[in-house]
């Protein structure tokens, strides 16, 4: 694996720029210009929308060498938008993919980051069916506590941000990510014991408040009762 010109980064979440996958992304996007390699970023909500916006995507796909997928968890699987940019890039794969590399980044709401292995498991087998080699992949838990925001600035992603690092370093010296970088970066973002706490504490209080709001009174109706 060769030190790499470029790297494009695919924000697949449809909320475009206020996503987590956004934050993701932009901080490994200036990891890598502090590392003296270009690199762009694309927001797939955007480009797919247009016959340009994907003759765009294309078009930055075969200007780089590593491609990395940031995305939410949808179901359990992949955002309807980036499986339909993946089909694309599918439908225009040529003998150049052989030099490529793709890397994927799943954040979910889940405590556990381990929601995210199947998502990262079909980008791999996308990989591999495109002809692309396979840098790796994260899974990152309780994305929605990021909600957009840097995450310099969010104290509990000191151990994200390592393992990113990492794995920034390694791909921008032409190196595969190394295992420890996922893992590392795969950790939980906080116990899970204290995470499901105020997952459930506050999640539940965020639920009562929709209730009040829109179906107080018949939140316990049972209209197919007998």
């Amino acid at each position: 694996m060769n030190q790499p010109s470029k790297v494009l980064l695919m924000v697949g979440s449809p909320k475009g720029e206020k996503s987590t996958s956004n934050s993701i992304a932009s901080y490994i996007l200036e990891k890598f210009k502090e590392n003296g390699v270009e690199a762009e970023k694309t927001y797939i909500v955007k480009d797919i929308k247009t016959d340009d916006g994907t003759d765009k995507l294309i078009s930055l796909v075969d200007d780089s060498c590593i491609l990395i997928l940031v995305a939410p968890l949808y179901v359990d699987s992949i955002p309807a938008i980036a499986i339909k940019a993946m089909e694309k890039i599918y439908e225009n794969k040529n003998d150049s993919f052989e030099k490529k590399q793709m890397m994927a980044i799943f954040n979910s709401g889940f405590p556990e980051p381990h929601h995210n292995d199947l998502a990262i498991d079909m980008c791999k087998k996308f990989a591999s069916s495109s002809g692309m080699g396979w840098s790796g992949g994260v899974t990152v838990g309780m994305g929605g506590s990021l909600d957009g925001k840097s995450i310099e600035n969010v104290g509990m992603t000191k151990k994200l941000r390592n393992g990113l690092d990492m794995a920034v370093s390694a791909l921008s010296s032409g190196k595969p990510v190394p295992k420890e970088a996922e893992i590392i970066a795969s950790k939980p973002l906080a116990p899970l014991p204290i995470a499901k706490f105020v997952m459930c504490t506050f999640g539940g209080m965020m639920w009562g408040k929709q209730m009040d709001k829109q179906a107080k009174k018949k939140m316990y109706d049972r209209p197919y009762e007998i």
